[in-house]
């Protein structure tokens, strides 16, 4: 009785998921760009940051009951499940995606070094405040750069004549609703998984990681779909950038994050080679079938490792 009861809290929770991204992508979409913004401002930006609202206070919360290898254990499923499954999904939704050629001159590059900063903050098995410090830096040089990157298109100002102050009513709305649908979601998979006798790291790993990873999966795939391929990717790139830099930052704060012996000895050489497929597929401005298929075959074997199937 107690699985049917948290199957069902799962699936009103996708459902209200998907219907607050929805609403949220598109009315934030339409408040970035009254302001001036690209549609790839606001993809990096207010989408992105807010869909890493669960990976951040799950950690933290985490991390202030005691749980101090909580953090980097969920930043380093969410980023792998974003930069294979949900880049991979993305772009099997709609056959092929178009990358900028900005996000290859610059933000490619610092993803690449947030990326890489957080790899050697954690080698030595410990993320203290003081790592917690350059992080935070690093983050705040990055959004000046990108809030400093706006336009003023024909987009904005149609955008600009239609303004209407309900947008922000619909946009705290989709706020409320993908933190709440985010959250039991998390609290729902996370039963399941307990009521089936699966060890706490899986469910860290898996379960935490994907679920806080649901916005984001959800965001870019509608985005996708919907043509605005910026926001897709945005999305990503920025989500990705964010859980390395702040989703770690804040908990440090609290106490020294800890990193366990499998992830220093597996899953941060997975994190590794995630994140160069990733880099690798997006150089050439656009993805293409065998790419995404590699993705999602990547992302196969990283699950059936994390559940002792390979």
């Amino acid at each position: 009785m107690d699985i049917l009861f948290w199957a069902g809290v799962l699936a009103v929770s996708l459902f209200g998921l998907v219907k607050s991204a929805d609403y949220f992508t598109s009315w934030a979409e339409n408040f970035g760009l009254y302001f001036g913004m690209s549609s790839f401002i606001v993809g990096a930006t207010i989408v992105a940051i807010w869909g890493s609202m669960p990976e951040l206070a799950t950690s933290l919360l985490a991390a202030i009951d005691g749980k101090t290898s909580f953090a980097v254990d969920n930043v380093i499923g969410s980023n792998i499940a974003n930069t294979l499954l949900i880049w991979g999904v993305s772009a099997l939704a709609v056959g092929t995606l178009t990358v900028k050629e900005k996000l290859i001159d610059v933000d490619l590059p610092f993803f690449f070094i947030s990326s890489a900063l957080f790899v050697l903050f954690i080698s030595d098995g410990v993320f203290n405040y003081k790592e917690g410090i350059v992080s935070l830096v690093m983050l705040a040089l990055y959004i000046c750069y990108t809030l400093s990157d706006t336009t003023d298109d024909e987009e904005n100002s149609k955008v600009k004549k239609n303004f209407k102050t309900l947008w922000i009513v619909y946009i705290v709305l989709g706020m409320i609703g993908i933190f709440i649908g985010a959250k039991y979601t998390i609290e729902s998979v996370t039963k399941l998984w307990d009521l089936l006798n699966i060890s706490p790291s899986i469910i860290t790993m898996l379960a935490v990681a994907i679920g806080t990873s649901l916005p984001e999966l959800i965001i870019s795939v509608r985005s996708a779909m919907a043509g605005k391929h910026s926001i897709a990717l945005g999305n990503i790139f920025w989500s990705n950038t964010f859980n390395v830099l702040a989703v770690v930052w804040i908990p440090s704060l609290f106490v020294n994050l800890t990193v366990s012996e499998s992830v220093l000895s597996i899953w941060i050489p997975f994190f590794i080679v995630a994140t160069l497929g990733f880099i690798f597929t997006t150089s050439d401005n656009r993805i293409q079938k065998w790419e995404w298929m590699a993705l999602l075959i990547l992302y196969s074997v990283f699950i059936g490792n994390v559940l002792g199937f390979m």
